[in-house]
């Protein structure tokens, strides 16, 4: 596992980030076409995959520009988000995501693939055991010619996208309540968000008037989940 470093976080650093970020991306699209059309088909869904992390990578560089970059443990929650794939692909497909041209069918299937993407990157380039344990897993074999042409199209799209929505947009200024949010694990956030108290809670937040999800998440974290204690319980 790669160390995590401490470089620093700056506008320039993220601006430069953000472009070269991008500039890969393009260059690794074009390459997972060509293999593609050259029914390199295990190879193109390497090179697709990875154009997604990058353009990901990308849009985290734009929004990580909006947060309070004074903030050490802000700064290394966003430096983490380069570092970790499952961030970099969903990062990859927010601007996409709320496009209006955007497809369920696609959604679908981009769903699919971060769903396996710990998996499908590592068995489209090397040779192992299968999980049967029986038989190898062979990149030709595992990777189907439907899959290439799939990652293909959503690498090209979440590129597109996220290039026009970097380009006509400012990284929007992000309160203090989403910044702390960055700095609360994952699966604490999905533990927390998936219990019914929680969304009692926020109803009572948004009946005195308190409609802001992010703080009630935060709020309801250092005061009840941290604690251990449920707000249902009066």
């Amino acid at each position: 596992m790669r160390k995590q470093r401490g470089y620093v976080l700056t506008i320039d650093l993220l601006d430069g980030y953000q472009d070269a970020a991008l500039a890969n991306a393009r260059e690794l699209l074009g390459e997972a076409q060509l293999l593609l059309s050259g029914k390199h088909h295990a190879r193109a869904y390497f090179l697709a995959l990875a154009c997604i992390e990058e353009t990901g990578k990308a849009y985290s560089a734009f929004d990580a520009k909006g947060r309070n970059l004074n903030d050490g443990a802000l700064c290394k929650k966003a430096r983490e988000k380069f570092e970790d794939r499952s961030s970099k692909i969903v990062s990859a497909f927010r601007a996409w995501s709320t496009s209006p041209d955007s497809s369920r069918e696609m959604l679908r299937i981009g769903v699919g693939l971060v769903t396996g993407i710990k998996d499908g990157r590592e068995r489209s380039m090397y040779v192992d055991v299968g999980e049967d344990e029986a038989c190898l897993s062979v990149p030709r074999d595992v990777v189907r010619p439907a899959a290439a042409t799939d990652c293909v199209k959503l690498a090209a799209l979440c590129l597109r996208h996220t290039e026009s929505y970097v380009k006509k947009n400012v990284p929007p200024r992000r309160t203090s309540y989403e910044d702390r949010l960055l700095s609360i694990g994952t699966s604490t956030l999905k533990s927390m968000v998936g219990k019914t108290d929680f969304w009692e809670y926020y109803v009572d937040q948004c009946n005195k008037g308190e409609t802001d999800l992010y703080k009630a998440m935060v709020t309801y974290h250092d005061a009840y989940h941290e604690k251990k204690k449920q707000f249902g319980d009066g």
